[in-house]
């Protein structure tokens, strides 16, 4: 049988023999990667669960440990709030609607940074486009900061995503930095 299938590879080109052979080492990788997974797999193997320790009240059950959120759920609520507010503003401003004085919630050093750029540049369609957020999702990374991620739909050919950061400031949460993406 061999010798049929090597006479059959002399009478074809260079090119079909090396692509026939490429084929054949694909097959015997193939065949051995699944004996070797099949040989590491426990058949029969029964996971237990692990001992737990008992408690001074004799109970075998031990809860874990809940460590308390970075920031309180009114906090959170309270910095959503203020990111709510400050979008309605930004995105005005962004799409050529506003002034940079007249987005609320941020930080001095994001207004300075905005009121450099003053104007965006925009084309008359970007222009004519109206945003609004779809989703806005914060979360409380450590007591004093929180990242909040809008979505906006411009009724342009896909939404895209606004990031930004909310940090205490004199008693109130304010954004001090926003990025696309």
């Amino acid at each position: 049988m061999s010798e049929l299938l090597l006479a059959a590879l002399e009478r074809v080109s260079p090119r079909v023999r090396r692509l026939v052979i490429a084929v054949g080492v694909l097959l015997a990788l193939g065949v051995v990667m699944a004996a070797l997974t099949l040989s590491t797999t426990h058949v029969g193997y029964e996971r237990r669960p692990a001992p737990q320790r008992p408690t001074a009240s004799g109970s075998q059950h031990i809860s874990p440990r809940r460590l308390p959120p970075p920031v309180s759920t009114g906090q959170l609520a309270l910095a959503r709030g203020v990111g709510e507010r400050f979008l309605g503003g930004y995105l005005r401003f962004a799409y050529g609607r506003g002034s940079a004085l007249a987005v609320s919630g941020m930080t001095p050093a994001l207004r300075r940074r905005l009121q450099l750029r003053e104007r965006a540049r925009l084309t008359p369609v970007e222009r004519r486009r109206r945003p609004r957020v779809v989703s806005l999702q914060t979360i409380g990374t450590t007591p004093t900061f929180v990242v909040a991620t809008a979505v906006i739909d411009d009724g342009g050919v896909t939404t895209y995503r606004l990031r930004f950061t909310l940090q205490p400031e004199a008693d109130r949460w304010a954004v001090s930095s926003v990025a696309e993406g």
